[in-house]
């Protein structure tokens, strides 16, 4: 029986990238491997791998690495903006290094084929992939080249042909001179890189069609093409792979390698919150000038705000979606006679607007009424009758608009094509954009914030392409929240010059205000689709964008509040938290220079090949490396001309000395490096015959270096001298200026699927629900009752919840062991901030108890907590370990520093005279309820009952 859409989905779990996931072999490899620094330090130095790509190249170089012949053909299916284009080149990287020169990069639209060329061998294009200041591995400095065919590739290059589908199939049909043939491919190891791969499965869906096409049609050749050598293999990427179809589903069952939809990417934060405004009426005058004012307000709005507050140039574009190519010229020209005439009067529609709609959907335009008129912004004029800085705006936006800063791209004009990879540059001045369909794939650019349909039609349907075009705008585009931002619910305290963990430092490819979506600051992570509402277009556009999982079903807000009894309480009023802050690393320890280079380096020999090995070969020559050698990085094994050339040559130039006299604080030379600190290394050399450390020749000796040793030496310099620390030193800040009395939390509703496959939209989020009235009883606690808990419930994950009943198991022992003090546990959502005296990292724990003794001021404890699920606890493990060293290595003071505020300074005097006796922080190990609630237990009563 042919299964369903919802049958084949729900076979996912057999799919390779599910096996590989699930394997514990692989978790535990992936725990420990680190992404080779030949792959990172030859990225672009703005282009830094995220988590999801790491993982999407740990599942290749996993598989790759054991079972070669399964990685001949792979699919990678990562949603739109994802990032594709970087896990292509990180594998190119690690496929170089492993032997491979050349690499047949195959798309399906000229359009597509021109930007990969730049992506990939135009080191002075701004999106170009590599490290514009060469690529070097092993040493060896490696060129980028692009070629016609195999035949004319540099055996020592990257060799990048560049075809669309169409193309090869022809030429691999022809019969002259330049035409490629399979018999090349059957000589020289070829890598093809297919983007948009699901072009390619012509071949495939026809297979379940009674009248076959014709056999050999573009995707056969690419296979034959792929099959004429063992060697050879296909990497498919591609956003859209149609699982539901049965032949398809079972084709790539076992070669979908890694998978990252649009849900998952909008999970995680990496793209922008999708709104519509839209017109209700079809038939009044004019509907086409409304959108297009709409349009260009918010969008000019945006330019401002990013400059005039964030500090950030940025050139927000609108796309006009016409109805057809006749059509986008005559909507050019009304474009352009409405910015032409635009005047502040012809605002008042969307102001009046943003009046009577002030839910959060349209919270943008009362933000953008109110920040135009604030004379703090420079638009509106003080003094002027009409202070509402419309006039000044419009002014903006006729300049911002015309004529010259618009362009139409379609299939049969392509206006200043040149331009369109340049839209996300500050230097762009383009602002609008006509099209119909041309851009819905292919096109890079994040400034994309509003889409215009311009489909009036009462019967318009939502296209495949709509979708396509949303998706593709709704990518975040990336920049850091300066010093100057303060989020006014929160921010705009005296704490946030106190010290220097206050400020916000948000992701800067994140959504950075999930947590607070009513701040102005959201319209940079905002897009617009403008339309007008007619029949079902609206409802049927919702369900797409959420059955994709582009947009999310809404927010759902829960607000915690401080007790009454909380905040009458001394704790409050008068208490304080212990803050630390990173600080410089001042000097270097001999501990330390013992813990980074007094140990021993594998190095295998096999590294050393100037080739990429197979699997076999490769454990041949590691199963006949029966000979080890203990060297060491000294002129007896090393000249010392080579030893100075690898560290300069090394990647990323982390051993130059400007970078390392800010790890090893007091090295006065490089000779100190070289004299001194390698020798201590013990290298367990491993080699094959003929490949003794003496027989090596310089090369080879550089290559050892470069390659194998010194990025081991890295990674111990990296881990134990930081250049940044945390403080040991904690200072009291006042715990009323630190945790909020009310604080909203913000969950975002995705799609999911019940158990007979069709979707809902809920939050999946345990922090959902309140635990007071939790439908688990192993979870439910009143915790309205406990008059030890600070707020009035609980929404944290079942760990929190686990970890809140039992200390309301154990609140009756501590009220005994320190009686007349004042205990109480309070959530930390983001308040409060700690920082690791080991390496700098900074995390905010999610319990801090306080036990205060009121009535003889005794003791002061800031006890810290951090519940943590079982598949974070290797991750997390270096949080324990500061937890941990507070009971030994922690030093309370009251002193001023230069950059603290009066306000500050004023309080320091006073916590000073508080007159407690014992003021300490507290770290306890991790509570786990699975596997290390004992060892929490025990830690938990020595600490706090048993001391």
């Amino acid at each position: 029986m042919a299964k369903t859409k919802i049958q084949v989905s729900a076979t996912l779990d057999d799919f390779l990238c599910k096996q590989i996931a699930a394997n514990p072999e692989y978790q535990l490899w992936a725990r420990g491997y680190e992404i080779p620094r030949y792959i990172t330090d030859n990225l672009h130095p703005t282009k830094r791998l995220r988590e999801y790509q790491e993982n999407a190249l740990k599942h290749f170089i996993f598989l790759y690495d054991r079972d070669r012949s399964t990685a001949k053909h792979l699919l990678f299916n990562m949603a739109t903006g994802t990032g594709k284009t970087l896990v292509m080149a990180s594998v190119v990287l690690f496929l170089y290094e492993k032997g491979y020169r050349n690499f047949l990069f195959l798309v399906h639209q000229l359009q597509i084929q021109a930007q990969a060329i730049k992506n990939f061998t135009d080191y002075k294009f701004e999106k170009y992939l590599f490290n514009p200041k060469g690529i070097k591995i092993n040493g060896r400095n490696i060129a980028v080249k692009q070629v016609g065919n195999v035949e004319e590739a540099d055996s020592n290059a990257i060799n990048f042909m560049f075809f669309s589908t169409a193309l090869l199939y022809a030429r691999l049909k022809e019969d002259h001179e330049n035409a490629l043939t399979a018999e090349m491919f059957k000589h020289h190891h070829t890598v093809i890189i297919a983007d948009e791969a699901h072009r390619l499965n012509v071949d495939t869906r026809s297979k379940n069609k009674t009248d076959c096409e014709e056999a050999r049609n573009w995707e056969t050749a690419v296979i034959s093409t792929v099959n004429a050598h063992k060697e050879n293999m296909l990497l498919e990427f591609t956003a859209t792979v149609d699982l539901a179809n049965q032949a398809i589903h079972a084709k790539y069952k076992n070669k979908l390698i890694y998978r990252y939809d649009f849900l998952a990417f909008n999970k995680d934060g990496y793209s922008k919150d999708i709104k519509f405004l839209y017109n209700h009426e079809t038939h009044i005058e004019n509907q086409k000038r409304l959108l297009i004012v709409n349009a260009v307000a918010l969008s000019e709005y945006r330019r401002l705000f990013a400059e005039r507050v964030m500090g950030i140039s940025i050139r927000p574009i609108v796309l006009i979606k016409s109805v057809s190519i006749a059509q986008s010229e005559a909507d050019r020209t009304f474009f352009d006679n409405v910015i032409g005439s635009l005047r502040p009067e012809d605002l008042d529609h969307l102001r009046k607007f943003s009046y009577g709609n002030t839910d959060l959907e349209h919270k943008i335009l009362s933000d953008m009424f109110k920040w135009l008129a604030d004379p703090r912004n420079g638009l509106a004029l003080t003094g002027e009758q009409e202070n509402d800085g419309l006039p000044t705006f419009t002014a903006e936006i006729r300049a911002s608009f015309a004529h010259d800063n618009t362009l139409i791209y379609n299939s049969q004009k392509k206006e200043k094509a040149n331009l369109l990879p340049l839209l996300d540059s500050p230097r762009n001045t383009i602002r609008t954009i006509f099209s119909v369909n041309a851009l819905n794939e292919g096109w890079d650019v994040l400034n994309l914030y509003d889409i215009v349909h311009f489909d009036l039609s009462e019967k318009k349907k939502v296209s495949l392409q709509d979708i396509q075009l949303i998706g593709r705008g709704a990518r975040y585009n990336p920049y850091e929240l300066p010093y100057s931002y303060k989020n006014k619910s929160n921010h705009e305290k005296d704490m946030m010059n106190m010290f220097a963990g206050g400020r916000l430092e948000f992701n800067k490819y994140k959504r950075k205000f999930d947590n607070a979506p009513y701040d102005e600051g959201r319209v940079l992570e905002t897009l617009v689709y403008h339309f007008v509402k007619t029949g079902m277009f609206l409802n049927d556009l919702q369900r797409e964008l959420l059955g994709e999982g582009i947009m999310n079903e809404g927010i759902d807000k829960k607000t915690i509040t401080m007790k009454q009894k909380f905040l009458e309480s001394d704790t409050y009023r008068k208490g304080f938290v212990l803050v630390n802050h990173p600080i410089k690393r001042t000097k270097t320890t001999d501990e330390e220079i013992d813990t980074t280079f007094k140990h021993t380096i594998k190095a295998n020999s096999y590294r050393l090949q100037a080739r990429g090995l197979s699997d076999r070969e490769e454990n041949q020559i590691i199963a006949g490396q029966k000979t080890q050698k203990i060297i060491t990085i000294t002129e007896q094994y090393f000249p010392l001309p080579i030893i100075r050339k690898a560290l300069v040559s090394a990647e990323g130039h982390f051993f130059r000395f400007n970078n390392l006299c800010e790890h090893i604080k007091g090295i006065e030379t490089i000779d100190i490096l070289i004299s001194e600190y390698l020798p201590k290394y013990e290298i367990q050399y491993t080699y094959e015959n003929g490949k003794s450390i003496d027989e090596l020749d310089p090369h080879e000796k550089l290559q050892l270096l470069v390659g194998v040793i010194l990025p081991e030496i890295r990674k111990s310099i990296d881990l134990n001298m930081p250049k940044e620390i945390g403080s040991k030193k904690f200072r009291p800040v006042s715990l009323s200026q630190v945790f909020e009395k009310e604080k909203n939390i913000y969950l975002m509703s995705f799609p999911t699927h019940d158990h007979t496959g069709e979707k809902t939209f809920v939050s999946s989020d345990e922090r959902a629900k309140a635990q007071s009235d939790h439908d688990n009883a192993e979870l439910q606690y009143n915790i309205k009752r406990a008059d030890w808990y600070a707020y009035n419930e609980n929404y944290g994950t079942s760990e929190e919840k686990r970890f809140v009943k039992y200390i309301a198991s154990q609140i009756d022992e501590l009220r005994s062991k320190y009686e007349g003090a004042e205990i109480y546990l309070i959530r930390n959502e983001l308040d409060y901030w700690l920082y690791s005296p080991q390496d700098g990292r900074r995390f905010s724990p999610d319990y801090l108890l306080i036990i205060n003794d009121i009535k003889n001021h005794a003791l002061y404890y800031q006890v810290i907590i951090e519940p943590k699920g079982g598949y974070l606890l290797d991750r997390d493990e270096w949080k324990e370990k500061v937890l941990i060293s507070l009971n030994n290595d922690s030093e309370i003071v009251f002193d001023e520093e230069e950059m603290d505020s009066k306000t500050y300074k004023e309080y320091l005097k006073v916590a000073k005279k508080s007159g407690y006796k014992i003021i300490k922080p507290i770290g306890i190990k991790f509570y786990n309820a699975d596997t290390q609630s004992k060892d929490f237990a025990l830690d938990f009563q020595a600490k706090l009952l048993n001391s």
